[in-house]
């Protein structure tokens, strides 16, 4: 692998260094809540989500919305939620950097955030 392509698969590679972040919004398009999802507890729900997301297994290139008929199944794989009418929700991914930030990527992907571990 060159290192032009390891550097745009990683640091997602693998789901490796990455938090999920389940974002409620109301009508008037402010965030209403927001849970950080680890590795395990994506992997025991991106089942849910395969259909749409094709060949994104790790939703790198974006946020999907999560429709009220996934909510039951969410909360049975991982605990109450406290999921509410009139909120949509969406779960996407955002690169965990070792400093504590979270890095979004834009749509092209941008450019990385600067230092990362190793993969």
């Amino acid at each position: 692998m060159d290192s032009d392509h390891a550097q745009r698969e990683y640091p997602f590679a693998d789901g490796r260094n990455v938090l999920w972040e389940l974002e409620g919004y109301g009508a008037d398009d402010r965030q209403h809540s927001s849970r950080w999802l680890g590795r395990e507890e994506y992997l025991r729900i991106r089942h849910l989500f395969a259909a749409e997301l094709g060949g994104d297994d790790w939703m790198m290139t974006g946020s999907w919305p999560v429709p009220p008929q996934l909510w039951g199944p969410l909360q049975e794989l991982l605990g109450p939620l406290g999921l509410e009418d009139g909120i949509d929700y969406f779960l996407g991914a955002r690169q965990n950097l070792p400093d504590g930030r979270i890095w979004r990527p834009g749509p092209d992907g941008g450019p990385l955030p600067g230092p990362v571990p190793a993969p």
